[in-house]
């Protein structure tokens, strides 16, 4: 009966788990392929902080809610990826401790950004 019930449970983690990694592996309809960092995750505070999107798209960044400058981000056109890295004489020098919310605004390049999307996530900067 424990060996069960013990069953049922490690299939229900695998699940989960397997749920959880397709999920962030398939943001907003494929459009994104990865967050950096992930949703939730904990980092340091002079890690880069970003966006990778699917071909075909660009974007722009904003840190609760302040836009960051585009001269800062580090944008690598042939892997549609947008970061920001913390340091010396940018917008911040270090990324504020605690809770912070990235929103990424990515539009289609043959469309322009007049036709943009929106996808904003957080995470805990130690």
């Amino acid at each position: 009966m424990y060996a069960l019930l013990v069953g049922v449970i490690v299939v229900c983690v695998v699940v989960l788990y397997q749920k959880a990694a397709e999920n962030e592996t398939d943001l907003d309809r494929g459009n994104i392929e990865q967050l950096l960092p992930t949703r939730d995750a904990k980092i340091l505070q002079q890690e880069p902080i970003g966006i990778d999107l699917a071909p075909g798209y660009e974007g722009t960044l904003a840190l609760n809610g302040e836009p960051l400058p585009e001269d800062q981000l580090g944008v690598v056109p042939a892997l549609n990826r947008v970061t920001f890295t913390p340091g010396p004489g940018k917008a911040y020098e270090a990324l504020p401790a605690g809770q912070n919310c990235l929103k990424a605004t990515y539009w289609k390049t043959e469309t322009g950004p007049s036709q943009s999307t929106d996808y904003t996530w957080c995470f805990t900067v130690l």
